[in-house]
């Protein structure tokens, strides 16, 4: 088979397509010459060499997956159906009635060479695929790119980049946990991002009457009461005051919900803040949702603990219940991790109807945010309140009741 010879930058190619390092180094030098900070999602973790692939006798379910990963490419890409096009053409070695696809798919302007690049090839790779070989043409306005079973060739592609491409839109909802907690100077970072997100707020924090009297300049903010429950560990892990306690009676957890609900005007939800404890026991779960229910609010389990039990009674007993989708900053990973684990998540967004993403009202959070959500927007993310993001969820789960 005859192999082209890659011409970016003038480096030679070998047989078997770019390794992954080239891109992240490609990606380094691309993204930071166009101030985009984003490409740090895309540092591949090390890989052990892996044993040379033995070519089946059919190439069916191999070619079935590798067009499942270029359309799974397609849809992250929010790139129209309508931009992709496929002809089949002659049959395949050692694959006996299947044929080579020819693949060209036009792709935004808005995303970065190595975006693309990236992107595309690591959806390839996580399918099985190789890359036999890859040229970038027009200062990465194109990519050539063949795809195979080891060196078998089965797919060849052009990527094309277009200023006239729309792109598909991701909805995200940023849930952003523990207003209250961090001073108002904090908060207003988050304020100022000048998005759709909802905030969810500490009923008895330190700075929860500051953060309240704030956001009353910002009526597009969605409202969040973020209720503290017993975590496991506690008292070494500690919600704070007027945490809902299991060995407190059903009459106090009621009692002390009410409380927090009406701590936070203009709230139109809840969520656990802590809880692993808490959100497992049913008797605890089922008091705070009657009061929930009671007042009008929808909740959204936190998910502290795989073993939580709040959406099964909710859906029970009539309350209208959710949970998050991701968390970008659990304990203990780096600002870069946070970062990387972003544009991961957002760039699943187009997968469902919407992604509610989970973070805290940090400093940290906060400068990442402030970096990366007009490259995101720039790459068709749109950012809504969870209560959107929840009836888009709703709709979308009776619609596939409907059909099926």
């Amino acid at each position: 088979m005859r192999k082209r010879r890659a011409t970016v930058r003038k480096r030679p190619r070998k047989s078997g397509g770019i390794p992954s390092w080239v891109f992240v180094v490609v990606a380094v030098l691309s993204l930071a010459g166009a101030g985009i900070i984003g490409w740090s999602i895309f540092h591949p973790k090390k890989e052990k060499t892996q044993p040379a692939q033995t070519v089946p006798k059919s190439g069916g379910d191999f070619l079935s997956k590798i067009d499942g990963a270029i359309e799974q490419f397609r849809v992250d890409m929010g790139i129209p159906k309508k931009y992709v096009y496929v002809r089949k053409k002659e049959e395949i070695p050692r694959f006996p009635g299947e044929k080579i696809r020819e693949v060209t798919i036009r792709v935004s302007k808005n995303f970065p060479p190595a975006f693309v690049n990236y992107v595309f090839q690591r959806a390839i790779k996580d399918s099985g695929g190789t890359i036999i070989d890859c040229a970038e043409k027009s200062s990465g306005g194109k990519f050539l790119i063949d795809i195979g079973y080891g060196e078998v060739l089965t797919h060849r592609v052009r990527i094309i980049r277009s200023s006239k491409v729309p792109i598909e839109p991701g909805y995200v909802a940023l849930l952003v946990d523990d207003f209250g907690y961090y001073p108002v100077k904090t908060a207003k970072k988050f304020f100022d991002l000048r998005i759709k997100f909802t905030a969810a707020v500490l009923p008895n924090g330190k700075y929860t009457s500051y953060v309240l009297n704030e956001l009353d300049n910002y009526p597009d903010i969605e409202r969040f009461v973020h209720i503290p429950m017993e975590p496991k560990g506690y008292p070494e892990a500690d919600p704070g005051p007027n945490a809902i306690m299991v060995s407190y009676d059903d009459r106090k957890i009621r009692e002390l919900v009410e409380r927090h609900l009406s701590a936070v005007p203009g709230a139109v939800g809840a969520n656990n803040h802590m809880g692993s404890r808490a959100t497992e026991n049913t008797r605890v779960m089922y008091q705070v949702l009657r009061t929930i229910r009671d007042a009008g609010f929808f909740f959204v389990d936190s998910r502290t603990t795989p073993y939580s039990v709040a959406e099964d009674i909710a859906r029970k007993i009539g309350v209208p219940a959710t949970h998050i989708d991701h968390i970008i900053d659990p304990p203990g990973i780096s600002p870069a991790e946070i970062e990387s684990r972003l544009y991961e998540y957002c760039l699943q967004a187009r997968r469902v109807p919407a992604m509610i993403i989970n973070c805290h009202a940090s400093d940290t959070v906060a400068k990442i945010l402030e970096k990366n959500v007009p490259i995101l927007k720039r790459y068709g993310i749109e950012f809504v309140p969870v209560s959107m993001a929840f009836e888009r969820k709703l709709k979308w789960q009776r619609a596939k009741r409907k059909g099926g």
